[in-house]
């Protein structure tokens, strides 16, 4: 029984030390990926449609606690066009970010998270020299899962529910846009939803 006893009391810090994120640690997380979203606004008159985005991404997390992180991120959503398309839409996205982790073994997490970001999106219509552009929050909801190949350097896979509000569009003049209904106009207000998957790489120190 006595020796029982020691092995337990020996093996505590071994597993204590196991685990593949500790408290303090900072990772950084570098990727890329993509966004499949459906698009609405308050407009009774516009039809909702479909959209693509390519995602670049950039993150900092700092672990107050084996189980608890917290930190910030930057992403660029680059709306996909048709070929040859003189259009472009781009939304840059800065925020915070905080994460569960529900399993934290030697080389790997799984976590569940929940960001909320300042939004900027412009669209460009290269062919007539025009633009639109508006600020919005943006909400994300979701899952992760990282792997360590070291002590240091990992990969990582994300997926979340992505939602992005705009209620204030301005063109290049600075007029704000409105909704088509003329005996009913309000200021126009776009909602991007749908979900975000990334994959990149993540750095431990």
């Amino acid at each position: 029984m006595k020796s029982i006893i020691i092995y337990f009391l020996l093996a505590i810090p071994f597993y204590a030390n196991s685990q593949a994120v500790q408290k303090n640690n900072i990772e950084i997380a570098a990727g890329v990926g993509v966004g499949i979203y459906g698009t609405s606004s308050n407009d009774s008159s516009a039809d909702n449609s479909m959209a693509a985005a390519g995602l670049l991404h950039i993150s900092l997390q700092y672990a107050i606690s084996e189980k608890f992180s917290t930190g910030l991120f930057f992403e660029r959503n680059g709306f996909i066009t048709e070929r040859d398309s003189s259009n472009k839409g781009v939304s840059l996205n800065t925020g915070l970010d905080v994460q569960f982790r529900v399993l934290n073994s030697e080389k790997t997490t799984i976590f569940f998270n929940i960001a909320g970001a300042y939004s900027h999106f412009r669209y460009d219509d290269f062919s007539s020299n025009s633009w639109v552009s508006g600020n919005g929050l943006s909400i994300q909801p979701g899952i992760g899962f990282r792997h360590y190949f070291s002590k240091t350097i990992g990969m990582f896979f994300q997926s979340s529910y992505a939602s992005y509000n705009y209620k204030k569009l301005a063109d290049a003049k600075g007029n704000i846009l409105q909704t088509s209904h003329i005996a009913d106009k309000k200021d126009l207000h776009i909602k991007i939803s749908g979900l975000n998957l990334k994959l990149g790489l993540t750095f431990k120190f």
